[in-house]
């Protein structure tokens, strides 16, 4: 049903959508969260008339609309906020690559538009980090993009669930893995995106006091386990341990328990297909070659490849950047160049983007890691520390899952991650810097101490 009616009935609802999100910036920004990640699944749209600028259409909307509400609220459309710089230097350093890679390939004929279209694609992500911290800066706004975040990942679950029922099988073997929303990506893609936003929500009910609320994000955790396991992902199952392990050093010690059951006695407490699974890691490499073989396993726009295919990407990763250690050789170029994605966000920095991307890179995720935990620890909302609880595991998710995987170039997959970023920047500026010097006022840039006071 989904697949069949959901289409034309979103497209139909888009344009009001749209005419409304000039007045309330909000609203398009809720869409936009519910639908990009889902948008796969609706392959009508892109039949309909600008269907396949659906995305972009929704973008400029909502631009618009928070150009009106800055107007019409008398606030700078820029609230200054603690990671506004990084985000500015990584737009930055990630132009200067895209530059630096058409030098590199000296073909600057029929790749231009692709790699332009790519590092545009890139950019949103920006761009909804700045909409997220200079719009989502209430708890009733925020409550609704958790809300919105739930129906997503339901209407994700649901396809899953009946396309998986069908294929299900007591023992592993490759035809049975299936893309589900990211079926332009694959199931490594959906496995850690469920990882990442199921550790998100699961560090958030720490502290939603709403019970609705709560007990609605543990039943929507729970439903995330399924295509989890039966993505048959192992970057899923090593970020969803990693994202677990650090909520039970920060916040619940009876985590590590669980982990420790689990490792142990995995065996036994998991399906057998999942086991064989994860066993594959542990194959010589000729078993694994013998199995992909035999499985026909290959990649096709850097969907999938073996344990084999993805040490031998790695290998060239590696000579790239060999070649080019400072600069490496450009944004998107390794793509173009080897004809598949380098199969891990950290390789994909080396060869692309060298020591000067790797430096932009940790002083990014740290600043990320450190000002979550800050928002986690000081608070002064109990939502607040719960986003700061929930981003900083969704990180340490997002990092474990690209040591075989690279999600970082598809909006689908990280819109929801950048917007959070924007939130958790706002709520650093509402609730913990400007707590401390002015009694939770909001701390717009260019405001005196006693109008911020007055204003909140």
């Amino acid at each position: 049903m989904l697949t069949h009616f959901a289409p034309l009935a979103l497209y139909i609802l888009s344009i009001p959508v749209m005419l409304v999100t000039i007045f309330r910036v909000e609203i398009g920004i809720l869409f936009f969260m519910t639908f990009v990640p889902v948008i796969a699944l609706m392959k009508k749209i892109a039949e309909l008339p600008g269907g396949n600028n659906f995305a972009d259409y929704l973008l400029v909307a909502i631009v618009i609309g928070w150009l009106f509400s800055a107007a019409r609220e008398d606030k700078p459309l820029f609230i200054s906020s603690p990671l506004n710089a990084i985000v500015i230097i990584v737009c930055i350093g990630s132009l200067f690559n895209l530059i630096r890679g058409y030098t590199y390939m000296s073909m600057p004929g029929e790749i231009n538009l692709t790699r332009l279209m790519a590092w545009k694609n890139y950019m949103i992500l920006p761009l909804l980090y700045f909409i997220g911290v200079n719009n989502l800066d209430t708890e009733k706004k925020v409550r609704w993009v958790i809300i919105c975040l739930l129906v997503t990942l339901l209407a994700m679950d649901f396809n899953f669930y009946s396309t998986f029922r069908w294929m299900r099988a007591e023992h592993y073997s490759d035809s049975i893995r299936i893309e589900g929303a990211f079926s332009f990506l694959g199931p490594n893609e959906l496995g850690v995106f469920y990882a990442m936003y199921t550790m998100l929500l699961f560090g958030i009910s720490y502290f939603v006091e709403e019970k609705k609320l709560r007990y609605a994000i543990f039943a929507v955790c729970a439903c995330n386990l399924y295509p989890i396991l039966f993505s048959y992902s192992r970057a899923a199952y090593i970020s969803i341990m990693a994202g677990l392990l650090a909520l039970g050093i920060l916040k619940d010690r009876r985590i590590l328990l669980a982990i420790v059951v689990i490792v142990l006695f995995y065996r036994f407490i998991l399906p057998v297909s999942v086991v064989e699974r994860i066993d594959m890691t542990f194959l010589e490499k000729e078993s694994v070659s013998e199995q992909a073989e035999q499985s026909s396993a290959m990649d096709i726009g850097g969907v999938e490849v073996d344990t084999v295919g993805r040490k031998e990407l790695w290998e060239k990763a590696k000579m790239y950047f060999a070649e080019q250690p400072l600069f490496g050789i450009g944004f998107d170029t390794f793509r173009h160049k080897e004809g598949m994605i380098t199969h891990s966000l950290y390789m994909k920095i080396l060869a692309e983007h060298g020591l000067f991307g790797l430096a932009i890179f940790i002083l990014f995720i740290g600043a990320l890691l450190r000002k979550s935990y800050i928002l986690f620890k000081k608070s002064g909302s109990s939502l607040g520390r719960g986003i700061g609880l929930g981003f900083f595991l969704c990180v340490v998710t997002h990092l474990a899952g690209s040591i075989s995987g690279d999600q970082s170039l598809y909006y689908n997959l990280m819109a929801i991650f950048w917007l959070f970023m924007g939130v958790v920047a706002s709520f650093t500026v509402k609730f913990v810097t400007a707590g401390e010097s002015a009694q939770d006022a909001p701390h717009f840039a260019g405001r005196n101490t006693e109008t911020l006071i007055r204003n909140a």
